[in-house]
């Protein structure tokens, strides 16, 4: 990455952190609690990921127990009226939905658990996921299905829940190790692109040190 991108990178990031880039995608949250919740899940992932989602934009509204999916604002009719995964499920079979509305990505999601948290919002990730990382997921998931053998029954239903189950998966050592037993590929893959992203994050936070005007840098060069 050039110096001149990581630059303007920076100054795109404002100087926000973690909890900022998530609350400011809060489109509803029913109590603090919940609120908190999901800060708790989303500082999981890397800092650059927060931020291209909170940018984008990304709009999270957060279910209250016994609130169904469909009652979330920000779902348009045409997402409303998808039918999701191969059994038909409806909106409302489901914990969390994220979809494309127009200028935005829309995330619903329980507060009651963490994965189901990660998960949703690992489909936000990847919105911006490289050409050609996305051809390698691709290749994954068609080697997986010939196998017919997935972490869980979800990833098996398309490419999307595929990379959502392996991303969300890395954030929980016993799910990750679980990964690496079923899909060591896809967890590979997934764990490169979290390092890489968390690299990114450093590079952003971290301070140019310059000498003081008048003062020799003593680095013996």
């Amino acid at each position: 990455m050039s110096d001149r991108l990581l630059t303007d990178l920076r100054a795109r990031l404002g100087g926000r952190g973690k909890r900022e880039l998530v609350e400011g995608m809060i489109a509803r949250s029913p109590h603090p609690a919940a609120t908190g919740r999901l800060v708790a899940a989303l500082e999981a992932y890397p800092l650059a990921t927060l931020m291209l989602a909170h940018d984008y934009p990304t709009r999270i509204w957060i279910l209250d127990r016994g609130e169904k999916v469909s009652s979330a604002g920000i779902l348009t009719q045409r997402i409303l009226h998808r039918r999701w995964h191969s059994a038909g499920i409806g909106v409302d079979d489901c914990e969390g939905l994220t979809d494309v509305a127009p200028g935005y990505v829309a995330v619903v999601t329980s507060w009651r658990s963490l994965l189901v948290m990660r998960h949703e919002f690992a489909h936000a990730v990847t919105t911006f996921i490289s050409a050609p990382l996305r051809q390698q997921l691709r290749q994954l998931y068609d080697e997986a299905r010939l196998r017919g053998q997935f972490a869980e029954p979800l990833a098996g239903e398309s490419i999307g829940e595929y990379v959502a189950c392996g991303l969300s998966y890395h954030f929980f050592p016993d799910l990750r190790a679980e990964l690496m037993a079923v899909d060591p590929a896809l967890s590979r893959l997934v764990g490169r692109f979290v390092a890489q992203a968390e690299d990114l994050s450093v590079r952003l936070v971290a301070e140019e040190v310059r000498p003081a005007a008048g003062v020799e840098e003593r680095t013996g060069v």
